[in-house]
């Protein structure tokens, strides 16, 4: 039987998840993308029209270099925005990934929050997300990952590493020392690829190192720059503020590798599938971490916004504009760079300058 307490408290924390984001300013101070200056080429050589943004994600074709990054799961709120995600996902044909799958596995009651989402979306790629804590845990079995796996169906398995978050949320998982040990279980019996997935603080080159001798597959690489978990926390934690003289999410809300760094900083160590998520705004952000020689852009903040109206809206439309606007931005960049495909902008230094802090961190 799920524990009623445990049930309680997951809900809470999920619908203000999603609720905080929308209220309060809980973004990182600065983007690092800012830093990153695209080439403008005066004279295109291709229509418009003709310049192809598809690209392929392991095993499926997808029209855009677009994901809908891990927002939501296990609350009743929480199922109508990934039915709406899902259902806007699957018509442009783009990436979508679940929240963490927690919920799902430790109450059945909130599977169908995360189901729902192969259930209006049966092509598209998904991506399941499940946490560090709980591949952590000295109680971790294969079952409690495979669940995850046929919850949704998944493509793709994100294990997210979330140390910051824990760190600064009450009760957070601050214990790691069995991960590794435990995933070399996963990795011998799991066939679908995994990718180590951050939420705010991004990869250093070390961590990429490590990742990639445990045999991940790919790169969510989650740098600081957007959605700040720490922030989110200061709003909700009730006992770290009051046990310490200073609030220890407040003390961290900067902490953490810049998203365009982090991309290079993973880039350096594997030619693996990178997915830029972390302060990405719009498609000329994904054009830019494409350059930097990742293959995917993330969003989760403009998609909550998007689902948000909708939910209340009674409509899918908000999301499907967003995407399509995505879109749009993406090929407006490469016509103004005369590129003509994901593959020829992909790690092209030609078509990128960084200036000012970012290119201060990397030639440190």
């Amino acid at each position: 039987m799920p524990d009623p307490s445990f049930s309680k408290d997951i809900k809470e924390r999920k619908i203000e998840h999603l609720k905080i984001p929308i209220k309060h300013d809980v973004q990182h101070s600065e983007n690092y993308f800012k830093y990153v200056k695209l080439i403008h080429n005066p004279l295109p050589e291709m229509d418009f029209k003709d310049i192809d943004i598809s690209t392929g994600f392991f095993s499926k074709k997808i029209s855009a270099p677009i994901c809908i990054s891990a927002i939501t799961g296990g609350h009743p709120v929480s199922k109508k925005i990934n039915e709406i995600l899902a259902k806007a996902a699957h018509e442009e044909n783009i990436i979508m990934s679940v929240g963490s799958q927690r919920a799902g596995v430790e109450d059945e009651i909130n599977v169908d929050s995360f189901r729902v989402v192969r259930d209006v979306a049966p092509k598209i790629p998904i991506i399941g997300n499940i946490g560090i804590g709980q591949v952590s845990s000295p109680d971790f079995s294969l079952e409690y990952f495979n669940k995850c796996i046929e919850m949704i169906d998944a493509d793709v398995m994100a294990i997210h590493l979330n140390s910051l978050h824990e760190l600064v949320q009450d009760n957070g998982d601050i214990s790691y020392k069995d991960f590794q040990h435990n995933f070399k279980k996963i990795r011998n019996f799991t066939t679908i690829p995994i990718i180590g997935k951050e939420v705010g603080a991004g990869f250093n080159e070390g961590a990429t190192r490590v990742l990639e001798k445990l045999g991940f597959d790919g790169y969510d690489v989650g740098g600081a720059g957007g959605t700040n978990f720490a922030a989110i926390e200061e709003k909700r934690n009730r006992v770290l503020k009051n046990k310490f003289s200073r609030n220890p999410a407040e003390v961290f809300r900067e902490w953490g590798n810049p998203t365009p760094v982090s991309i290079i900083n993973v880039r350096k160590i594997t030619q693996k599938p990178i997915i830029a998520t972390g302060g990405l705004k719009t498609g000329k952000d994904i054009a830019k971490s494409i350059v930097l020689g990742a293959d995917i852009g993330g969003f989760a903040y403009n998609f909550l916004i998007s689902a948000w109206k909708d939910y209340n809206e009674k409509t899918i439309m908000n999301t499907i504009n967003e995407i399509q606007t995505l879109k749009n931005e993406i090929r407006s960049c490469m016509w103004l760079m005369n590129v003509g495909s994901i593959n020829e902008l992909k790690g092209n230094k030609d078509k990128r300058v960084i200036l000012g802090k970012l290119y201060n961190w990397l030639n440190q």
